[in-house]
C-alpha cells in the first residue's frame, strides 16, 4: 500500500506518544513524576506511561475536563490522590487555542510547594513547548465529535419523539467511559475434552450502573462509526492489565487467558500495537496471558491490515483468535496469517448443525482443519446438552455458552485469599 504523502496532504505528522511522554517527564524534573498520560479532547486515554489509571486518576481527569466546559477555567490544576501524590492536569490547546486534550502528570505531592496545591510551580518554558507541540497534533488526530446542541435533549429525560437510540447509547457509553464507571465481566469457555486444564475466558465490557444489561450491541456499533472504538478497546485493555497486576494468582499458577475484542477502529489504529507492547512490559504480565478477538467480517475487509496485526501480536507472544468463521473463500485465505491460536465458527452452523448435514461436515471440516494447523475451535452460543454433546462429537475445543457459563464479574476468578473462599459468581 503506497503511504507517500503528497505536498498539499493535510493527514497529521506522526506522533512518538512514548517520546512524548518521557519529554514530558523530564521537562517537569526536578518534581518527582510517577507516570504520564495523555488525553484526546474527550477526556479518554490516548497514552500511558504505566500500565494503568486507578479510579482516583480516572475522577481528576473526570473533574478537568468537566473544568475545562468553564470559560475561566485554570489551564493547569491538582488533585490530591492519597498516599503523597497528586494529579496534575494541563490543558493542551490547538494553534487556533481550542482544547486539543490533556497531559496528566502524577507527582509526588511535595513538589507542589508548601500547601500541596499549588501546581504552577511544575510550569516552565520547556514544558510549555512540549505541551504547545503536542497540541499541534493531538487534536486533528485523536479529536472526537464535539457535543451539539441537538445533543442535549438526548439527556433530559422523557424526551420522547425524535431521539436517535443509537446516538443516546453512544453518549450513555462516553460518559461513562470519562468517569470510568465501567466494569469488566468474563465469560468461561467451557471445554469440551475431558481433563482439560485450559481456562480461557472472553473479558466483557459493562456500565456498573446497569452490568446486568451489558454494552448494548446499538451502543458499540455506534461508538465504532464514531471513532470511539479504539478508545473502548484501550480502556479495556489498560482495565483488564491493572486487573490482572493486582491478581497474578489469576494467570501465574495456572494456565489462563484473558481475550479482549478488538473492533475494527483499533485495528487501524497505527498506535494501538505500540500501545499494547508498553502496557505489556510496564505490567510485567506474560503477553500469552492477553489474547485478541477480531471479527472475520473486519479481517477480510482488509486482509493485509489483518496479517500486519497478527504478525506484531504474534511477535509480542499473544494470541489471536478470529471470530464467526464460516467456510467462505475469503476466511479461508485468512487462516495463513502467523499467530492465529483459535477458530469461533459463526452460529449461522450452529444452529442448523442438527437438521443440515452439510452444517455438520462444515464443523467437521473446520475442527480438522484447526487441528492440522495447530488451533483450537470453539462454538458460540450454545444453549442445550445436545447441542453440546453434537458438538464433542464433531470435534469442536470449547463452547462458550450462557446457559452452561454465563458472564460473570472478573473478581469472581480472582484466586481466594489464603484461608478464604473463591467470590462465587452473581
Amino acid at each position: 500500500m503506497d503511504t507517500g504523502k503528497s505536498a498539499g496532504s493535510t493527514e497529521p505528522p506522526q506522533v512518538d506518544f512514548e517520546t512524548v511522554c518521557r519529554q514530558i517527564r523530564a521537562a517537569v524534573e526536578p518534581a518527582r513524576a510517577y507516570a504520564v498520560s495523555i488525553h484526546d479532547r474527550s477526556g479518554e486515554l490516548v497514552w500511558l506511561t504505566e500500565s494503568s489509571m486507578g479510579p482516583d486518576e480516572h475522577e481528576a481527569v473526570r473533574q478537568a475536563f468537566e473544568s475545562y466546559a468553564e470559560p475561566e477555567s485554570p489551564p493547569v490544576q491538582a488533585f490530591e490522590l492519597g498516599d503523597g501524590r497528586s494529579a496534575v492536569l494541563m490543558r493542551v490547546a490547538s494553534p487556533a487555542r481550542a482544547l486539543a486534550g490533556a497531559v496528566m502528570v502524577v507527582v509526588d505531592s511535595r513538589s507542589l510547594g508548601a500547601d500541596r496545591r499549588d501546581p504552577r510551580s511544575l510550569m516552565n518554558p520547556r514544558l510549555a513547548r512540549e505541551l504547545a507541540a503536542l497540541g499541534a497534533t493531538l487534536g486533528s488526530r485523536y479529536a472526537t465529535p464535539a457535543p451539539t446542541p441537538a445533543a442535549a435533549p438526548r439527556r433530559a429525560p422523557g424526551s420522547g419523539a425524535g431521539v436517535d437510540p443509537a446516538a443516546a447509547e453512544l453518549e450513555r457509553l462516553h460518559v461513562a467511559l470519562r468517569r470510568a464507571s465501567i466494569a469488566l465481566y468474563v465469560q468461561p469457555l467451557v471445554p469440551l475434552a475431558k481433563g482439560s486444564r485450559f481456562r480461557r475466558h472472553e473479558v466483557l465490557l459493562r456500565l456498573r450502573a446497569d452490568p446486568a444489561r451489558g454494552a448494548p450491541a446499538a451502543m458499540l456499533k455506534s461508538a465504532v462509526e464514531h471513532g470511539f472504538g479504539s478508545m473502548i478497546d484501550r480502556r479495556v485493555l489498560s482495565e483488564l492489565i491493572g486487573w490482572l497486576k493486582r491478581n497474578p494468582g489469576a494467570w501465574e499458577d495456572e494456565e489462563a487467558r484473558f481475550t479482549v475484542n478488538l473492533t475494527a477502529t483499533a485495528l487501524h489504529d497505527e498506535h494501538f500495537l505500540k500501545f499494547v507492547e508498553l502496557c505489556l512490559a510496564k505490567a510485567g504480565i506474560a503477553a500469552a496471558t492477553i489474547g485478541f478477538e477480531i471479527a472475520a467480517a473486519d479481517a477480510a475487509r482488509n486482509p493485509a491490515r489483518f496479517a500486519e496485526v497478527c504478525a506484531a501480536l504474534h511477535r509480542l507472544g499473544c494470541p489471536v483468535a478470529l471470530d464467526d468463521f464460516g467456510m467462505r473463500t475469503e476466511h479461508q485465505e485468512l487462516l495463513r496469517v502467523p499467530g492465529l491460536q483459535a477458530l469461533k465458527l459463526t452460529h449461522e452452523l450452529i444452529a442448523r448443525m442438527r437438521n443440515d448435514k452439510l452444517a455438520q461436515a462444515t464443523i467437521t471440516a473446520i475442527g480438522q482443519m484447526a487441528r492440522v494447523l495447530g488451533m483450537h475451535t470453539v462454538a458460540k452460543r450454545v444453549e442445550t446438552p445436545s447441542e453440546r454433546e453434537w458438538l464433542t462429537a464433531l470435534g469442536i475445543d470449547f463452547v462458550q455458552s450462557n446457559a452452561f457459563a454465563p458472564p460473570r464479574p472478573i473478581d469472581s476468578v480472582a484466586p481466594a485469599p489464603r484461608g478464604g473462599s473463591r467470590p462465587r459468581p452473581a
